[in-house]
């Protein structure tokens, strides 16, 4: 086994699939069971699929006409697939042409997962797009009226929804300006790779950056922020990974937030909640 034997990449796939690569194994989890794979049990690593979206493992035989047995994750990132197929391949064994391979499906282990319950959050969005379709349908069914059907309609998705968002966050972008100021750190980071996310118009070039805390573990900064191979980066030590930010102003950060917050969030939100009010009131009536 070689000494890089895990890594921090994680790689999701479809249907809540994930791999990840820990102390010489391959962790594959899909379908309701967790699968480990020594690495001693992994042939080569390839990425496949036109798009080069599939990561896929071929397993070691020690039959000289061996089917290639082995195992795949498609996951919706090109990158992310290509930088966890490269430290998956810097952990495998090296190997002479000629030196026999075990049977590798034999050293692969299958074990269930615990199917995992709605999270809270999931919980909270079902019963509010309920509520929402449920309010909508007795507009209609009571007569309320088309000004009062339209304000709801429109009001709650589309002004209320989308202020509070813009509110939430430029409060956000505030606080986290705010408690870097205070007590930020400000560390030299790398990057290591760079990916997109989106298609068109939608597309976004994000930036992962690696950086050593103060108490020498390091770390990584996932964001659109930065593009250059050297950066400083600023983290909060309360929340090494949640809050930080590439390069030591945040002047702009907290103008920003606040402009959003104030011009934006507030504005819309409050519009909203004068439409959805309107429109509760005509179903009373």
């Amino acid at each position: 086994m070689t000494e890089i034997d895990s890594s921090p990449l994680v790689l999701h796939g479809r249907r809540r699939s994930a791999a990840r690569l820990r102390s010489g194994v391959l962790l594959l989890e899909q379908g309701g069971v967790r699968r480990r794979i020594p690495v001693a049990a992994i042939e080569r690593v390839e990425v496949r699929g036109r798009t080069g979206r599939e990561l896929a493992v071929v397993l070691t035989s020690n039959d000289p006409c061996p089917a290639a047995p082995g195992h795949s994750l498609v996951s919706r990132s090109a990158p992310a697939v290509r930088e966890f197929a490269e430290a998956l391949r810097r952990a495998l064994p090296a190997r002479d042409a000629t030196e026999p391979r075990p049977d590798g499906a034999s050293l692969v282990s299958v074990e269930p997962m615990e199917r995992p319950g709605p999270e809270p959050r999931q919980v909270a969005l079902v019963a509010l797009g309920a509520g929402y379709a449920l309010i909508a349908v007795a507009l209609v069914a009571r007569g309320a009226g088309e000004q009062a059907v339209v304000s709801w309609l429109v009001g709650v998705p589309l002004v209320l929804a989308q202020g509070v968002a813009a509110l939430v966050g430029g409060v956000r972008r505030v606080r986290d300006a705010v408690v870097l100021r205070a007590r930020g750190i400000t560390v030299e980071g790398r990057l290591e790779y760079s990916y997109g996310t989106g298609s068109g118009e939608d597309a976004v070039r994000r930036h992962v950056y690696s950086y050593v805390d103060a108490h020498g573990v390091r770390r990584e900064r996932d964001g659109t922020e930065g593009g250059a191979q050297e950066v400083e980066i600023v983290y909060d030590p309360g929340d090494p990974e949640g809050t930080t930010k590439v390069g030591r102003g945040t002047g702009w950060q907290l103008t920003g937030g606040v402009l959003v917050a104030v011009l934006l969030g507030l504005p819309m939100t409050l519009v909203g909640l004068r439409m959805a009010a309107s429109a509760l009131a005509a179903l009373r009536a």
